[in-house]
């Protein structure tokens, strides 16, 4: 893991955390989130696992440890979300959407109440699978192409899917959203970006720490100048799902990436203890934070007096004490323990 990427998950996952409890004004952070999260996720195995090679029995090691990577911590989270819905609100469970939700097929439907379900996160996670069930296909093949021709994809697929989402309504374009087949694109836009990192890597040997942080600067006011457009007008609204998440976040990515090791100020910053915890959790916070919600919303604000999803508006920031705490302690006891044991080792070493 590069250290700086470990602590912008832990950031994003927060974004996303925060404007889930109510933090409207952190929209546009946390839909880049998201995208963050696809793009890194592809960049990150196309370094340890570039499928130069593939086989059947490689293939299949890698499918499975990879999906117990999701499944035991989505399967707890699940648990407690059904515990928690029959304790307090029993006829809000549906058990077609749920088990759906169990196998991580879910998000393939199109209907809003299955798509996202008792925890609707967790369509990520059926995204997420779908990616690494096609990433050693993908890995292998355009890993033979030259960097135009996954250029030349990558625009394709982005206009494949900007003819699908313009006519839609905003239900439509979050059930495509949310469909797996939709985040292809991000496995190529990270397949370019592990190729260009290959390719402009022996070039930043030996970047000083002032140019460092101008490129880490440029990166991040790429990213401030699209979410300012997109606020300010109408006209980037189309795309948003498309084009203008992935080109700064791509951009934040691969500035991080090639100044591992020669970091700038924010490079820096993003070092700290605090921050490399965060990212180490980052996974956990993500998928419990309904659970959290949960608690919050009917054992812990009863006792401040309040008792409702309004609270979030008001107190949004005061979910992060319980959920934090929560996912270390997954983390430490549950996720590293049983990753550790179900991980099947290459036999061929």
């Amino acid at each position: 893991m590069i250290r700086t990427i470990n602590s912008w998950r832990g950031l994003m996952a927060v974004t996303i955390v925060l404007f889930h409890a109510g933090v409207g004004w952190m929209w546009n952070v946390a839909v880049t989130g998201v995208t963050f999260f696809f793009i890194s996720s592809t960049f990150l195995l196309a370094m340890r696992h570039p499928f130069e090679r593939l086989t059947a029995q490689k293939y299949c090691r890698f499918a499975i440890n990879h999906a117990l990577r999701l499944y035991p911590l989505h399967w707890l989270g699940l648990a407690l979300l059904i515990a928690l819905g029959l304790a307090y609100y029993p006829s809000d469970i549906h058990w077609g959407p749920t088990a759906l939700s169990a196998l991580l097929i879910h998000s393939w439907s199109p209907v809003h109440d299955i798509h996202y379900g008792i925890n609707p996160v967790a369509w990520y996670l059926c995204a997420l699978l779908f990616c690494y069930f096609i990433y050693p296909f993908l890995a292998h093949w355009l890993g033979r192409w030259r960097l135009r021709y996954k250029v030349a994809l990558a625009i394709l697929l982005a206009v494949v899917l900007a003819i699908v989402l313009l006519p839609l309504d905003i239900p439509g374009r979050e059930a495509v959203f949310v469909n797996p087949l939709s985040h292809v694109l991000d496995v190529v836009v990270g397949l370019i970006l592990i190729h260009l990192y290959h390719t402009l890597k022996p070039r930043c040997s030996k970047v000083s720490f002032g140019v460092a942080t101008l490129i880490e600067v440029a990166a991040l006011l790429l990213l401030a100048a699209a979410i300012a457009i997109n606020v300010c007008s109408t006209w980037l609204k189309p795309w948003e799902d498309v084009l203008i998440w992935l080109l700064p976040q791509g951009a934040i990515l691969l500035a991080f990436t090639l100044l591992n090791g020669r970091e700038g100020a924010i490079g820096k910053l993003l070092l700290c203890k605090p921050l490399q915890w965060l990212g180490s959790i980052s996974f956990e916070v993500y998928v419990l934070q309904f659970v959290a919600f949960h608690v919050f919303n009917y054992l812990v604000s009863p006792v401040a007096g309040h008792y409702g999803w309004n609270i979030y508006d008001k107190l949004a920031w005061f979910v992060l004490p319980l959920l934090l705490p929560m996912a270390w302690l997954v983390n430490r006891l549950f996720t590293r323990p049983l990753r550790k044991s179900l991980t099947i080792k290459d036999s061929t070493k």
